[in-house]
């Protein structure tokens, strides 16, 4: 039996491919024409903004992401940031934040990991430290490790 050959393109590398696919199901889209000023923006879902931001975002569970079209001057937190756009306003995330090289970046970052790819602007400080979460885990998993991550001995 013979397969029939694929008329898709070569792979492409995952970051790129990330860039072009359509946004997966699950996720709530902000398009390049929203404009949202003041007040507190939150979802129970992974985010995308393509528009422009004004205010405070609280996605503490989620996936944020400042798309290349994205515009934001806001404080954020989240569990996971990942920044293409421009962003003016604190990154705190919970897990880690990516800043691309596409990406303007104001502000100062928080995160246990942080990426900030060659190319990218960025004005602030980074501080690297490990969430309380991952203390409580480590706490729950090994004793001496959660002292260690959290400076109590």
């Amino acid at each position: 039996m013979f397969k029939k050959q694929s008329d898709a393109p070569p792979a492409m590398s995952f970051r790129a491919e990330a860039e072009t696919r359509p946004h997966s199901k699950g996720a709530s889209v902000l398009g390049p024409t929203l404009t949202f000023r003041g007040g507190e923006l939150s979802s129970d879902e992974d985010l995308i903004i393509e528009g422009t931001v004004e205010g405070k975002i609280a996605h503490h569970n989620h996936h944020l992401t400042i798309g290349k079209q994205g515009r934001v001057k806001a404080n954020i937190k989240a569990r996971l940031i990942t920044v293409y756009g421009t962003v003016e306003g604190d990154l705190h995330g919970d897990e880690g934040v990516q800043i691309s090289a596409t990406a303007r970046v104001i502000g100062n970052v928080v995160a246990p990991r942080v990426s900030l790819e060659s190319g990218a602007r960025f004005e602030g400080s980074i501080t690297t430290k490990e969430s309380q979460a991952a203390v409580v885990r480590a706490a729950l998993e090994e004793p001496e490790t959660a002292e260690r991550a959290s400076g109590t001995r």
